[in-house]
């Protein structure tokens, strides 16, 4: 059984976060990223965020985000990255195919 550890992002998050990285690839825990002190997310955050959470999807490592401020959700919600809202506690997308009448 993994160890669930958490992580807290304080400030910008503009690109990797070395520790998160090290502590995944060891492949010991599962992840819980708390934003209550992230106060600015830049596009290469974004990526780093989503492709941690594909390399922890490939380590079957479960990773959660948790306290995030309502305009960091909202960047979020806006650049519609499934496995980054799923984290965040989003439900599932929809299907997208047509509507029977």
């Amino acid at each position: 059984m993994k160890e669930k550890q958490t992580r807290r992002l304080i400030g910008e998050l503009r690109s990797s976060v070395d520790e998160i990285d090290k502590l995944l690839a060891s492949g010991k825990a599962d992840l819980t990223v708390d934003f209550s002190a992230c106060t600015f997310i830049s596009v290469e955050g974004l990526e780093w965020l989503e492709e941690m959470l594909m390399r922890a999807a490939s380590l079957q490592a479960n990773v959660s985000f948790v306290n995030m401020p309502p305009p960091i959700y909202k960047v979020f919600k806006v650049a519609h990255i499934d496995s980054i809202l799923q984290a965040s506690g989003s439900p599932p997308p929809a299907s997208t195919g047509a509507a029977a009448c």
